[in-house]
């Protein structure tokens, strides 16, 4: 594991995913996490229209999944493998 990576590990903390059910990219970022024994909420937006609305409102994105690390938006799946590789 490269220093980049093994520093986002450590910032890995109160991660909230936003997800729908059969969404492949949010089971991609959900195993990831759980590969690397990371803990994580999960907030299925499909379950929860009010959540969803307010979420599209606080990033102007519709698609799923979206992830927060420690408050911030990191953003899609792909933005955050981006993000986690540095």
């Amino acid at each position: 594991m490269n220093q980049t990576k093994e520093k986002k590990m450590k910032e890995l903390k109160n991660v909230v995913i936003y997800t729908k059910d059969h969404c492949p990219f949010c089971v991609r970022v959900k195993n990831y996490l759980t590969s690397e024994k990371v803990d994580f909420k999960q907030i299925r937006v499909d379950e929860d229209p009010k959540a969803y609305e307010e979420l599209k409102e606080k990033t102007n994105l519709q698609t799923v999944p979206q992830v927060f690390v420690d408050g911030k938006f990191i953003g899609s799946a792909t933005d955050f493998f981006a993000w986690i590789d540095g």
